[in-house]
């Protein structure tokens, strides 16, 4: 997917460099097991996060995201597209 959809935004973002490490549960021949990312954020809005990472993501996925303060955030993968060799992943947070 590329990268058209900026217009298509209900919200600002802001620019936000920081490293990120989030996990995701896979099933590998019927056992679920937590796979470990690291990435760096873009940008940030009140409902999502824009980052690069080396992991195979695919939209629809969920991740839980590690914050700062030890707690997590869970996401939802909304889009993932290719950045000069990098992934370039959009999430939308999850709400309880």
């Amino acid at each position: 997917m590329g990268f058209s959809g900026r217009e298509k935004r209900k919200l600002k973002r802001i620019g936000y460099d920081m490293p990120l490490e989030f996990s995701m549960n896979v099933l590998e021949f019927g056992n679920a097991r937590t796979v470990n990312y690291t990435g760096r954020t873009i940008d940030i809005s009140e409902e999502g996060i824009g980052f690069l990472t080396e992991g195979k993501l695919e939209p629809g996925n969920f991740i839980r995201i590690e914050q700062r303060d030890g707690s997590c955030q869970t996401a939802e993968i909304r889009w993932v597209g290719e950045l000069e060799g990098e992934l370039r992943v959009g999430v939308l947070f999850y709400k309880d």
